[in-house]
Order: C-alpha cells, then sequence, then structure tokens
C-alpha cells in the first residue's frame, strides 16, 4: 500500500476520532482543571503545615536523665549566643553557629525519658533521640578533649525531626565555639570542648510519597485515558454501528487499516500526554511550585523534553494495547467491559512505583509501566542509569511491537469481520495449511516474550552465589537452548512452519564454510576496536569495581575444563541464537521486507539483547554485538543458510575464550592482550586482510538461486 493511501487513511481515522466529544473532554478539559486542581491542594496542604508549623514544638528524647540539666544549660546559653552573634552580623552563615531565624526563635522543647531511641524516633513518637556515649567509647574530636559526647538520632525524611537536630546542633555548637574563644584567650589554658555531637539520620517507618514518582504516574495515568475512547470507537465501535464490514471490503490490505487505526489512537494518546505535560508545567512554574518539587534546579526545559519522549514511548505501548484488547468486543459495551480490568491491572505496578525507597533496578526495567514511571522519576531527580534506561526502553518498544502483532491477528479473523465472537484462544490456533516460514507478527511476537524471560533468566542465575561456576555455566546452557531454541521451535510447530525453510537449515558450499571459517577467527579485532569506540563516544558504564569483579569471573573459569567453557559459551550460543536471528527472525524479516531490512534488523535485536541480558546490563556490549550481527547477517543473507553462521559464531566465542583462558600463556610469550588498549597496527591490518579474502570468496560463490533442502 502505498504511502498517500495510508496518509489518506489516517485523516479518515483522525476526522471521525477528533469529532467525538468524550475525546475532546480527555484532551482538553482534563488537564485544564485536573493540574490546577492539585496545585490548589498542593498549596493549601503546604499552608496549612506552615500555619500547624508556626510555634513548633520538638519532642526530644533522652536516655539518661542525669544529662538533662546540663543539655538544658547547653541549649539555654547557645540559643542566647546565636540571638547574639545574629545581632551582630545578620550575614553570618547559620552553618558556622551564627545565626537564628524567628521560626526557631518560637521553638519550644519538650523532654522525654526514652529506654529505646532508635525505635522511639523511627516509629515518630519523639523528633530527636540523645543519646550519651559510654565512656569508654569517648573518644578525643579532632584532637580536642570532650566533657561530653551526644549522639543525635533523627528522621532525615522528616522537616520537624530534622529540624529538631539543627535546633540542638547549632546550639551546642555555638556553646562550643564560645567555650574555645574564650579560652584562646587565655593563653597557656589547654583546650576543651564542652561537649561534643554525632549525628546519623534513621529512615523512618512510613517514608512519604516522592511528589517526583507521583507526577509521572499522573501524566501516564492521562495518557492512558485520552486512548481509550479512541481505541474502543475505531475497533468495537465501528463493529457495533455496522461500517467495519464495509471498510473491510475496501481494496486496501488490512494491515493497513489497523495502521491508520493504530496512528488515530497513538495521535490522540500523544495530543493528551502533550497536553497534560503542558498544563503540568505551565501550572507548576506559575504557583512557584516548581522548586518545591524538583528541587533548586526547578523543572528545566530539558527534563521536560526526556519525560515528553517517554510519554511518547509509553503512548505507543499502551496505544497497541488497547487496540489489540478493543479488536476482542463486539461491542462498545464489551469492550469497556475488557478494559476496566486493564486499567486495575494498569494502576497495581503503578502504585508499586510510589513505594519509597523503591529502587530502579534490571527487574523493574523490563516490567510494563513501573519501568516508564521509574525512569521518569529519575529524570527528574537527574539520577537515570543509562544502562538501565535502554533496558526500559527496549523492553517497551518490544511489548509494543508484541501488543501491535497480536492486534494485527485478531484484526484479520473471520470473527471480527462477520461479528462472531473472537476468542484469546484465535491466538494459539494452528493454521490449517502449512506455511514456509512465520509471519512477522509472530516471530516479532515470539522476541517480545523471550525479552524478559532472557532478563529474569539472567538475572536469576547471578544471583547463584552457592553454585559452582561450572553448574552455573552448564545451567546457563540449559537457559540458552531452552530460550532461544525450544521456544522458537514451539512457536515455529504452533504456526505449522517448515522447520528446515522457517529455520533456513539449508545447504551451503565448502567455500562459503571456508569463508565463514576465515570471519571467525579475523573478525575479533575489528570487534575489539570497535569496542574501545564506546570510550570515545561515552558509551561506558562499567566502573572499577565492575571490572574488577569480571576480572575474579576469568580467573574461575581459568579453573575449568576449556571443553566445556567452549560448550558451554561458543558451542550451545552459536548454534542456538543462530537458529533464533538468523533463522526464525530472520526469515521472517526477509518475506515480509527485503534481504537488507532483515540483515538491519537482525542485527540491531542481536545487539541489544546482548546489552540488557547480562547481569548487570552492559551498554558497551551493544557496537561489538551489533557489528558481528551485520556480519552474520550478511553471511546469511548471502548463502541462503544458517549454518554457516552458526560456524562463525562458534570460532568467534571459542577464540575470544581460549584468549582469555590462556592469557597468562600467551603473556608470557610475549602477546598478552589488553583489554582497554588498542592492537597493534600489524594485527588489524592482517584482519582487514582476512575478512577481504573471504568476502571475496563469497562474492565469487554468488547467492544459490534456489536454497537446498537437507
Amino acid at each position: 500500500m502505498s504511502f498517500a493511501r495510508l496518509a489518506r487513511l489516517c485523516l479518515k481515522e483522525w476526522r471521525e476520532t477528533l469529532r467525538d466529544r468524550r475525546t475532546i473532554v480527555t484532551l482538553v478539559l482534563m488537564p485544564l482543571l485536573v493540574y490546577p486542581l492539585l496545585s490548589i491542594l498542593l498549596q493549601r496542604f503546604l499552608l496549612t503545615s506552615l500555619t500547624a508549623a508556626k510555634d513548633p514544638v520538638y519532642l526530644i528524647g533522652l536516655q539518661d536523665d542525669q544529662h538533662l540539666s546540663l543539655l538544658q544549660q547547653y541549649l539555654d546559653v547557645g540559643g542566647d549566643l546565636l540571638q547574639e552573634a545574629d545581632h551582630q552580623a545578620a550575614d553570618l552563615s547559620r552553618d558556622a553557629g551564627a545565626g537564628l531565624d524567628a521560626f526557631d526563635q518560637q521553638a519550644r522543647v519538650q523532654w522525654f525519658s526514652v529506654l529505646d531511641l532508635e525505635q522511639a524516633v523511627r516509629s515518630g513518637q519523639i523528633d530527636l533521640g540523645i543519646g550519651v556515649v559510654a565512656e569508654d567509647e569517648k573518644l578525643s574530636v579532632e584532637g580536642w578533649e570532650t566533657a561530653a559526647r551526644y549522639r543525635l538520632l533523627y528522621r532525615q525524611e522528616s522537616a520537624l525531626s530534622r529540624a529538631a537536630f539543627e535546633h540542638v546542633r547549632d546550639r551546642i555548637r555555638a556553646v562550643n565555639d564560645h567555650q574555645l574563644q574564650q579560652q584562646a584567650q587565655a593563653m597557656g589554658v589547654r583546650l576543651r570542648l564542652p561537649a561534643a555531637i554525632e549525628s546519623r539520620p534513621l529512615a523512618g517507618a512510613d517514608a512519604a510519597v516522592s511528589l517526583t514518582t507521583l507526577i509521572p504516574l499522573i501524566l501516564i495515568l492521562m495518557t492512558i485515558t485520552g486512548a481509550v475512547y479512541p481505541a474502543i470507537d475505531l475497533t468495537a465501535g465501528e463493529r457495533e454501528r455496522g461500517t467495519l464490514e464495509t471498510l473491510m471490503a475496501a481494496p486496501v490490505p488490512r494491515l493497513g487499516l489497523l495502521a491508520a487505526k493504530y496512528v488515530a489512537v497513538l495521535t490522540v494518546a500523544l495530543l493528551t500526554a502533550v497536553a497534560n505535560l503542558l498544563a503540568m508545567t505551565v501550572t507548576l512554574l506559575s504557583s512557584g511550585l516548581s522548586e518545591l518539587v524538583f528541587g533548586q534546579q526547578g523543572l528545566s526545559a530539558l527534563v521536560i523534553v526526556q519525560v515528553l519522549a517517554l510519554l511518547v514511548l509509553f503512548a505507543a505501548f499502551f496505544s497497541a494495547i488497547l487496540l489489540a484488547l478493543t479488536s476482542f468486543a463486539r461491542s462498545f459495551k464489551e469492550a469497556q467491559a475488557y478494559l476496566i480490568p486493564i486499567m486495575l491491572l494498569a494502576l497495581a505496578p503503578g502504585l508499586l512505583s510510589l513505594t519509597p525507597g523503591l529502587e530502579f533496578n534490571a527487574w523493574l526495567a523490563v516490567t510494563p509501566l513501573v519501568n516508564i514511571v521509574l525512569l521518569a522519576r529519575d529524570v527528574f531527580e537527574g539520577t537515570v542509569d543509562p544502562s538501565l534506561a535502554v533496558l526500559a526502553v527496549f523492553s517497551t518498544l518490544l511489548y509494543a511491537v508484541a501488543a501491535i502483532a497480536v492486534a494485527a491477528r485478531i484484526f484479520g479473523t473471520d470473527a471480527l469481520l462477520y461479528g462472531s465472537e473472537g476468542r484469546w484462544s484465535d491466538l494459539l490456533s494452528r493454521p490449517v495449511h502449512e506455511r514456509p516460514v512465520a509471519s512477522l507478527p509472530a516471530a516479532m511476537f515470539c522476541i517480545a516474550l523471550l525479552f524478559p524471560g532472557s532478563v529474569l533468566v539472567a538475572g536469576y542465575l547471578s544471583q547463584q552465589e552457592q553454585l559452582t561456576m561450572g553448574h552455573r555455566l552448564l545451567l546457563n546452557a540449559l537457559a540458552t537452548i531452552l530460550l532461544f531454541a525450544a521456544v522458537p521451535l514451539a512457536a515455529a510447530r504452533l504456526q505449522r512452519v517448515r522447520l528446515r525453510m522457517g529455520f533456513r537449515m539449508h545447504r551451503a558450499g565448502w567455500l562459503v564454510f571456508l569463508a565463514a571459517g576465515i570471519w571467525g577467527l579475523s573478525l575479533w579485532p575489528l570487534a575489539h576496536e570497535i569496542f574501545l569506540l564506546n570510550r570515545w563516544i561515552g558509551l561506558t558504564s562499567l566502573s572499577g569495581e565492575q571490572i574488577e569483579l569480571v576480572s575474579q569471573m576469568l580467573q574461575q573459569l581459568r579453573e575449568l575444563s576449556p571443553l566445556l567453557l567452549l560448550l558451554a559459551l561458543a558451542v550451545v550460543p552459536a548454534v542456538c541464537e543462530e537458529a533464533l536471528f538468523r533463522g526464525y527472525l530472520f526469515a521472517a524479516l526477509e518475506r515480509a521486507t527485503s534481504g537488507g531490512r532483515a540483515i538491519w534488523v537482525s542485527a540491531l535485536l542481536f545487539g541489544l539483547f546482548h546489552v540488557v541480558v547480562g547481569s548487570p546490563a552492559s551498554p558497551e556490549r551493544f557496537l561489538p554485538s551489533a557489528f558481528l550481527g551485520l556480519m552474520l547477517g550478511w553471511l546469511a543473507w548471502h548463502s541462503g543458510s544458517v549454518l554457516p553462521g552458526m560456524l562463525l559464531h562458534f570460532l568467534h566465542n571459542g577464540l575470544l575464550l581460549m584468549l582469555a583462558y590462556y592469557r597468562d600463556e600467551l603473556m608470557e610469550r610475549g602477546w598478552g592482550l589488553q583489554q582497554q588498549q588498542h592492537l597493534p597496527a600489524s594485527w588489524l591490518i592482517a584482519a582487514v586482510i582476512a575478512v577481504a579474502a573471504g568476502g571475496v570468496m563469497l562474492f565469487f560463490v554468488g547467492r544459490p538461486k534456489r536454497p537446498t533442502i537437507l
């Protein structure tokens, strides 16, 4: 279908969608009402909090009552000293102990005797706990002798607890400074601090929910709301009105119709996201709440652009989900019934992301909705981890592709055309006739299923520290076989795909295998230089500690048999990964698009998989893995078979393993390799010549006109 026809279909869907009053309400009116209302509520809450705290009362617990009178004396004298210093020099820093604001002047202190200070502070029974350090722990502080030493315990997330801590700290500090000044005036007198303090913040039992997490969740839920009605109206709505059959009878591919509807739903979702983000930005800036929510840096333009990009990504994902679900419904009401539990399911991970202290890790990065909310939170806070960001973005894109694949499968069924009930079993139903290769939606759906499975399995295996390295290698090999070979094989059997054609198990000439062998032994220097290119472009995330862990793991691998290493890390990955990427997936891509696109897409997915399935995720692996994927893809396309690629992959992995395994022996012979250094120019020239020789061999062999089935 031409682009012009697709554009006309999109315009038709846009007109019908934007004419709906419900769309206008969710697109325009809701953002205009929700965010100003939230601003008013937040301002009211802050005003109430400040009014209630105008005359603060600090609840201070003391473990030893014998020091009560001494501490009260210190606080009284320290308060007088701070007031005197404040009158003398109003511009002096309060952190130096010479400033006292009006808020603190009106503070009152209530003393309590507490046995368990930590528990009382954590539970909020008291604002500050003061413990007396035992006599044998009373050490000198920075060379000064102390008459007493106190330990202050407070809740870091509580403003009142922090204020109580600063109240006591500043006054004792003022007393200490005054005492030092007096002792310094009398020469020959040994300087001695009246008291010394040490502080330790404690996490409270009920930590507050961060606004930087709540705001992304609100934006995402509003984006979902904007896409709901267009998705229902363009599928179940047209089906109920009887216009879908007429549209399907038009001389337009069904996939084109689905694409137009998806673009329309996505457009409304994006417009809703933009409207909500704009309304939120204007509200925060006009109300002066920007610095309160996002800190002193406020809400910058770069942060707005980054959050908008995340909303675009999420809109693409959830629009596909909604379109796939509404394709099952026969009426508007039935579609709404389907979407109610989906909205509830969407709220569950969203509320999980509000958990205080929740850290963004690899598991959460592949969890739908949670990954975008937490990534947006880190964007607001300026603490984004690049590897986890890549993982979250890639996983969401894969889930979107899988949802579109499901929608394409359902949208083309007769049940949808003639009003009968579509069932979830349609996705798993076997075709009546065999097919030579897998369909592209089915192949991408399989990739989307393998992605979180690979991440979870890799994370699980990395935590099995009680197992020996040999057992972990065997488990890793078994997981590779199950994920990259068994799952595609089961999917192919379910779709009645001819296995030899679907996995491109064709014969290839001996010269092709010779060229593949040459490439397998000569590509690693080029891949090594591409790996070093990461430092130049700033694509590095490995810390010194992680590099040390890798070195320790390599040392453990040297204690194993080289045959076991070759089997687990060379033979199994070469066979299974090639069967998936240059077999099952490549055949579907080549049939649906072209050979060139199949090479690039399979190489891209191959590189991204090697980034995210590691523990931890390593962006440095993308460029060399994608480069190897390009060479493997070109070899698979030129030879028409997946078998030469398996040989290339095995030799490449095996050679790198043996270089690492016999590193000490090679260094004794003067052939030592440093991972962070460039290879000699003579090595690179030899590698380029060898790669060129393999390419010349393939050029003279030519592409087979018709693959020969084994």
